[in-house]
């Protein structure tokens, strides 16, 4: 990816892995922000996610960490910290020093992900991610999932949901209509068409797209089959992410039957949304961008998407003749 000044990251809750990555009396290590962090599932079956270097002597806690209860211990000396980062116990002493604690990051598992919550500032979560209805109804498949690492910065992700002229180009999809709209923390998409497939043929749809946050898309579509698709993207460091996409079937006639169309279904999603990713690692962001009025909202968009910025985080310039371009 071209060099980009981008600084600082966004608040908000952000995907750090599917349910089913965490094991029970498990710990593992992960590396997002810019920082080390170990999470671990709780004899409980709650995640809990702490910085990961020991307050002691900077052992990884997710790296060999060995689950007690709800509780991780350090497999360098044995210190033991709960989910609040509160040390609980050292084998060897008698008292526990003060400073003994690790940050705890504040986390919720909803919908078969796991998300925390990154606020540079320390404060607490303003805004909530929906239940999906459906997640986990005999009607409906899992979650078919998929993991990618990529060489660009959340704002070139985030810029798709108001990009109305991409479609045609990227994703040989005619557009009929296209809506957008902003709510507080969420952005949505409102958009019919058709999908042109690559074997031949036409696949009508309508669909309704919303962030929830930055880092957060839920997708609702409905066509020849009716889906949810997830997208996750969390920031690894300031030029890096890493983005989860699940996508979630609704059964038609019979499971078997259903599961029958799900792998050419799923590869048709992937490779269009990995040609976005083709476009992302070899890009400019461009600020101000130079627009025109058939590109769609993207001011607008990215008006939107500052709120999540500290005031001095390189905020977006978008010029008076883009917006009016809109």
């Amino acid at each position: 990816m071209p060099a980009n000044t981008f600084s600082g990251y966004p608040k908000g809750w952000f995907v750090v892995g599917f349910s089913d990555e965490f094991k029970a009396g498990q710990s593992t290590t992960m590396r997002y922000f810019g920082e080390q962090l170990a999470a671990f599932r709780g004899e409980d079956g709650q995640v809990r996610v702490l910085d990961a270097y020991c307050a002691h002597m900077g052992a990884n806690l997710g790296v060999g960490g060995k689950v007690v209860g709800c509780t991780v211990q350090c497999p360098f000396h044995g210190w033991r910290f709960d989910g609040q980062g509160t040390c609980v116990e050292i084998p060897y002493a008698n008292k526990i020093p003060v400073k003994a604690r690790q940050r705890a990051w504040p986390v919720k598992e909803l919908n078969g992900v796991v998300m925390i919550h990154h606020d540079s500032a320390g404060g607490a979560p303003d805004y909530e991610i929906p239940p999906i209805p459906e997640f986990g109804s005999d009607d409906w498949l899992p979650w078919h999932c998929s993991r990618y690492q990529i060489k660009t910065h959340p704002r070139e992700i985030v810029d798709n949901l108001a990009d109305r002229a991409h479609f045609m180009s990227v994703h040989r999809t005619e557009i009929d209509e296209f809506g957008f709209e902003v709510d507080g923390t969420r952005a949505t998409q409102h958009v019919k068409g058709r999908a042109l497939l690559e074997g031949g043929g036409v696949d009508p749809f309508q669909s309704t797209t919303t962030y929830h946050g930055p880092g957060y898309l839920l997708m609702r579509m409905i066509g020849q089959l009716q889906n949810y698709m997830l997208l996750g993207h969390t920031p690894i460091d300031e030029n890096t992410l890493e983005l989860r996409m699940g996508v979630m079937l609704k059964v038609v006639g019979s499971r078997e039957k259903t599961l029958s169309y799900q792998k050419r279904y799923l590869d048709n999603l992937k490779l269009g949304f990995e040609d976005d990713i083709k476009i992302w690692e070899n890009k400019l962001f461009r600020d101000p961008p130079v627009l025109c009025d058939g590109d769609g909202p993207i001011g607008k968009l990215r008006k939107w998407y500052r709120q999540f910025y500290a005031p001095n985080a390189a905020p977006d310039q978008i010029s008076a003749n883009a917006e009016r371009a809109q």
